[in-house]
């Protein structure tokens, strides 16, 4: 009975070092063959006659060498090993195992020496006899002669060799599987040269196998990659969430390789319901609800991680596990977070015990996470669909106040067109009153600019169409839909009639309007709503209170931010920043007094409205004086309408000024470059860039140019915005010609050298 022989571990520094030295002699010598073998007179007598032993030596690297480590299919590389094993090295039988990580055994994928049945029917376990026991402690193992070892390895009990050595297959460091070589008696055992020549025969084998793997994970890359790919089209607003989560069910399976897959949203009783599904009954998906706090699920939810089981039947704890209800036993639990929040779960599986791999992972991670994105542009889109019908329903109940502010928007629009109208017809006629002598003709002129000025009031007017009771306006609210809906709502109203302040009626009257139904939107229960007016010192107090909820002071810090809102989807969140931007162009200011539960007051204060004088045509002298108080001075005038920016250009220059004239903003700011002018006037609409553009742009450039600025909107407009642009003073459309002049005076004075 011989004893049984195990060489050196292969992965010492000395075997490693001798095992490098053997590569690179075989590969010299291989080289010096192939240089020699071309030209065999060339030998000498000495190098003639060891030529054929040489000549094997050389044959036997070269054949090993040749066994390409690329460019083959693992297969062919697989039939090549094999072959010069059992040729190479006489090898009575030869086989390479490969692991299976599915059926966790080496399974045959060549050979030489066997039947073709057999390389079907064997598999060996890791660290069963001789070939598992090569595999599971990843060394060379070798047995000569071993009758015990032959009865304790079935392998080698039913195929029987004298002499057997197993030589792992390496990629990566790690083993892929086993190269096997066996010779039967009265063969001597291998030689050490021999085993070391097997070595690097697995060597080749496991560089193929590495390939291959690379190919198979890179391909494996690309197929994920283009699931995503799709399923990302998918994931769009306004799709059937239903159909989503269905295809999300369907990329999982491919994406982990597994034949069931489901999502777990937060249930109405706690815990999650299984949303959608595949490979599930529908009866599993109606009844099964799931412990978030047990089980796999548990593990994921503690772990905010990825939580994998290949066999939950031997799991500690999982005899509540849902998964075990729906006869899986591999699974995979993936959270699904948005905004660092785990809002659902994503399950894929399997009926047989088997292992998730890193990429499988990774790939059902971001699946996920699409997935949460889907949800919340789902959410989001149902959002804005809300508030999109409660806004037409808050339309339909409220159609007078929503037909009033139309108007007024409307009524705003025209004025502002019908003022540049003016403005030209106005001008025209002070300019030919100014040309033609006394008589009839005059007299018409005069009947046409006093109509022009009529025209110009019933303008201002129409702007003031809307400015109806804010009370009135949302009473729909406050009384109709309020009954409608069985609460009452009290209206308290304390209000000094004589009051006045400077400012917008339809604005100021639009800001009362948004407290009032943010009062109402507190009462959802009804209560009582008040309305105060009063003088307060220098300016007037406007109070609008509720009973309401209250808000909290984490609110209060935002809830004059646009867009931001707590009665989504019924309110859009503009209405108090409304409020805050009539106050400040009213230079008022805002107070709110508010407690959880103890409703809320808001205060509005306003300066109290200044005495002011009929707007009268100023005589002649006072004409002659505002144009003796203008000095001669260059101009440019910007203004894209041409009746209105020639008779302006007319006017200035009958007064004695260099003007210039421009019908675009960029072409305007080009010439004040290239020019020196004392007064920039611009229109505030104008092709290119607007006029608060060219008037921030002259305060660039020369910051002590005066620039007045030309608009319709004047009354609308915050002088605070419109100084920190750069505009020093306004003309309002329409205008007389004497107000032109009395602006430019009072420009060039602004100037330093004045």
């Amino acid at each position: 009975m011989s004893d049984e022989q195990v060489s050196p571990d292969p992965t010492s520094p000395d075997l490693h070092g001798a095992l490098v030295e053997i590569r690179r002699s075989i590969e010299s010598l291989a080289h010096r063959f192939r240089r020699v073998a071309l030209s065999p007179s060339s030998l000498g007598p000495r190098v003639a006659a060891e030529a054929p032993e040489e000549r094997d030596a050389f044959t036997v690297g070269e054949e090993i060498l040749a066994i390409p480590s690329s460019g083959l299919e693992p297969s062919q590389v697989f039939s090549l090993a094999m072959d010069r094993v059992a040729r190479v090295l006489t090898a009575d039988r030869a086989m390479l195992f490969t692991w299976d990580a599915l059926a966790s055994r080496l399974v045959p994928r060549a050979g030489r020496g066997f039947r073709r049945d057999d390389l079907e029917t064997i598999s060996i376990k890791a660290g069963e006899g001789l070939v598992g026991q090569a595999f599971q402690d990843e060394r060379l193992t070798r047995v000569s002669g071993g009758a015990p070892r032959i009865v304790e390895d079935p392998f080698l009990a039913l195929f029987p060799v004298s002499d057997a050595v197993a030589v792992p297959v390496r990629s990566g460091g790690s083993a892929l599987g086993i190269l096997y070589a066996g010779r039967r008696a009265p063969r001597p055992p291998f030689s050490d040269a021999e085993v070391l020549l097997l070595l690097v025969i697995a060597d080749r084998v496991g560089n193929a196998l590495g390939q291959r793997d690379a190919i198979e994970t890179t391909r494996g890359h690309i197929g994920r990659l283009r699931e995503l790919e799709v399923f990302l089209g998918h994931v769009l607003v306004g799709q059937d969430m239903e159909a989503v989560l269905a295809r999300a069910c369907e990329v999982a399976c491919r994406l982990a390789e597994a034949r069931v897959a489901a999502i777990g949203v937060p249930g109405g009783t706690g815990g999650l319901a299984l949303a959608a599904g595949m490979g599930l009954s529908a009866d599993a998906l109606d009844t099964i609800r799931v412990d978030s706090a047990r089980g796999l699920t548990g593990e994921m939810f503690a772990t905010q991680r990825p939580a994998a089981c290949r066999d939950i039947q031997g799991r500690a704890g999982s005899e509540d596990d849902f998964l075990l209800q729906v006869g899986l036993r591999a699974c995979l639990a993936v959270p699904v977070r948005l905004r660092r929040q785990t809002v659902g779960a994503l399950y894929v599986g399997d009926p047989e015990a088997r292992d998730f791999s890193a990429d499988q992972i990774e790939a059902v991670q971001v699946l996920a996470s699409m997935l949460a994105l889907g949800m919340e542009n789902n959410r989001l889109y149902g959002e804005v669909q809300g508030a999109l019908q409660g806004l037409e329903r808050a339309q339909e109940q409220l159609v007078q106040t929503s037909s009033a502010r139309a108007a007024g928007a409307m009524a705003g629009g025209i004025a502002n067109e019908f003022n540049n109208v003016l403005a030209i017809v106005l001008g025209k006629t002070q300019l030919m009153l100014s040309r033609v002598p006394d008589g009839p003709l005059r007299e018409d002129l005069a009947d046409i600019e006093e109509a022009g000025w009529r025209a110009a009031d019933i303008v201002r007017r129409l702007q003031g169409f809307a400015a109806q009771d804010a009370m009135t306006l949302t009473r729909a609210v406050w009384k109709d839909e309020a009954e409608a809906r069985g609460v009452q709502i009290d209206v308290v109203t304390d209000l000094d009639l004589h009051l006045s302040v400077d400012g917008q009626a339809t604005a100021l009257r639009e800001g009362v309007m948004n407290l009032i139904l943010n009062a109402i939107d507190a009462m959802p229960q009804g209560g009582r709503l008040g309305l105060t007016a009063r003088r307060v010192d220098t300016g007037v107090e406007l109070q609008v209170s509720d009973t309401g909820e209250g808000i909290r002071e984490d609110i209060r810090r935002r809830m004059f931010d646009p867009f931001f809102t707590t009665r989504a989807p019924h309110r859009t969140g503009l209405g108090l920043s409304v409020v805050q931007g009539v106050v400040s162009r009213h230079r008022g200011s805002v107070h709110v007094r508010s407690e959880p539960g103890g409703g809320t007051t808001v205060t509005l204060w306003f300066p109290v409205a200044s005495a002011r004088a009929v707007e009268v045509p100023p005589p002649a002298a006072e004409q002659a004086k505002a144009a003796a108080l203008s000095d001669i001075a260059s101009i440019l005038v910007l203004e894209d309408e041409d009746r209105i920016r020639t008779m302006l250009v007319e006017a200035l220059a009958s007064a004695g000024h260099r003007v210039e004239s421009a019908t675009d903003g960029l072409t305007g700011l080009a010439r004040f470059q290239g020019g020196a002018f004392d007064v920039v006037l611009t229109d505030l609409s104008l092709p290119e860039c607007s006029g608060l553009d060219v008037a921030s742009s002259v305060k660039r450039l020369r910051p002590d140019t005066p620039v007045i600025l030309i608009t319709g909107w004047g009354h609308l407009l915050d002088p605070e915005k419109l100084r920190e642009a750069g505009v020093d003073l306004m003309l309002v459309k329409p205008f007389r010609l004497e107000r032109v002049l009395a602006v430019l005076a009072d420009a060039l004075r602004l100037r330093p050298s004045a």
